[in-house]
């Protein structure tokens, strides 16, 4: 059981972390044209990618710490919010951008917490 735990943890942490490759090149793929919107992208996704490297290197239940999810899903809620905070909200296609990475983030994030909480039974092995 702990085992199939950490798999699908180590699943959610790869989402994440293709996400967070999603976000850094986001900037040069849908070709900004605001310099915040590039910065902001580029440090947040070094930032996620900090917390899922960290999340990745957990070997045991006992070492997952839950604090890397909320951390993942505040980074996720940042960027539905940085748009606003930094005033790019008019760069249309950075603004969808960081709705749909931050949603998914947040999304990912939610579940990889409520697989720690919520582990299968036994049962379902």
């Amino acid at each position: 059981m702990t085992k199939s735990i950490l798999r699908e943890k180590r699943a959610q942490d790869c989402i994440l972390a293709g996400l967070s490759v999603a976000l850094f090149i986001s900037p040069w793929v849908l070709n900004y044209d605001n310099a915040r919107a590039d910065w902001c992208a580029w440090i947040s996704a070094v930032l996620l990618a900090y917390f899922v490297a960290v999340s990745l290197f957990e070997t045991s239940l006992l070492e997952a710490k839950q604090w890397e999810e909320w951390a993942t899903a505040a980074v996720g809620l940042w960027l539905i919010l940085a748009p606003w905070i930094l005033g790019f909200s008019s760069e249309i296609r950075a603004e969808r951008a960081y709705w749909a990475l931050g949603a998914l983030t947040i999304i990912v994030s939610l579940w990889a917490e409520w697989s720690l909480k919520h582990p299968p039974s036994i049962a379902q092995h």
